[in-house]
């Protein structure tokens, strides 16, 4: 049976449960422990083989995201075809951007780690998992994860992942705010924020204890380190973080917390307020579910 020769594929988006810090690498990346989760807040990635004389390129007709070389598809492309062997070509995508750039929901990540799946596929399997698992480290450290998806417990800098038991199905309230939040921006605000709390060193949480291997969402909704720089570096976020908490959730929902280095706030549950509560703000307001491991790399 010949090879495809085009593929559709969903980008989920995530949230951090929980996520603690725990100081600067040697590498100049920064230790950390998290749960991670799947939301089905997705972006679509469709990818053509074409003329294997052409090299890649990416289109995003609806913006969102750079259309050339910064854009980590064509960075994961490369480092695909860089364990072959063989130059990047023959390949051309088309991305369309639903996960706000900037907000800490893993979009750029989780469209790298669907380019890698994609090539996968229409390349015939040329890497095992441990290969494609170290491209996807050398792309970006969120990139592992979006290879496995669903609820998953990651260490190091977020590329040693542990994948967990599914948890229950459950709604997640997500708020973006009209500003992108630089993730180097907030480490360097919690490095300055540790020295000063320490009289010059670092101030580090101890290591998350990894969950048990099944819980429900709002369980794991256990804090975030970087969440006081992001509130105080970015008062919008605070805002918002506030008027969530004000909303309220029903079903016994956990937060509202920041995810990842933000800007995006979220709670587990219904915030049947949240729409009132935030009207004429400019801010973004996505009502999600949890998704399964099974839907990874989901062809649409």
């Amino acid at each position: 049976m010949p090879e495809p020769a085009e593929l559709s594929l969903a980008c989920p988006a995530k949230v951090n449960l929980s996520l603690r810090v725990h100081g600067k690498r040697p590498d100049g990346f920064h230790e950390i422990s998290t749960v991670l989760q799947t939301i089905d807040l997705c972006d679509r990635l469709v990818i053509h083989r074409v003329d294997p004389a052409s090299p890649p390129r990416i289109e995003v007709p609806g913006g969102g995201a750079p259309a050339d070389d910064s854009n980590l598809v064509l960075k994961a492309a490369r480092a695909f075809f860089g364990v072959l062997g063989e130059p990047a070509r023959g390949v051309r995508f088309r991305l369309e951007k639903r996960i706000p750039a900037g907000s800490g929901l893993g979009g750029g990540s989780s469209d790298a780690a669907a380019a890698l799946l994609g090539l996968q596929s229409l390349w015939g399997q040329p890497l095992d998992a441990r290969q494609l698992h170290g491209v996807g480290a050398a792309v970006g450290s969120d990139v592992p994860f979006f290879l496995e998806g669903g609820t998953a417990f990651a260490t190091g800098r977020g590329e040693q992942v542990e994948s967990l038991d599914d948890m229950p199905s459950a709604t997640v309230s997500v708020v973006v705010p009209a500003v992108e939040v630089p993730t180097a921006e907030v480490y360097g605000g919690w490095k300055v924020a540790m020295a000063a709390e320490s009289g010059g060193g670092e101030a580090l949480s101890a290591l998350l204890p990894p969950p048990s291997r099944r819980g429900d969402a709002a369980a794991w909704v256990l804090g975030n380190d970087l969440e006081p720089v992001v509130r105080r570096l970015h008062p919008e976020v605070d805002r918002l973080l506030r008027a969530l908490g004000r909303a309220g959730s029903t079903g016994g929902g956990g937060g509202p917390q920041v995810s990842g280095s933000g800007g995006a706030v979220f709670a587990v549950g219904e915030a049947p307020g949240i729409q009132a509560a935030l009207a004429g703000t400019g801010v973004r307001v996505f009502r999600t579910r949890t998704l399964p491991r099974e839907v990874r790399g989901l062809f649409m």
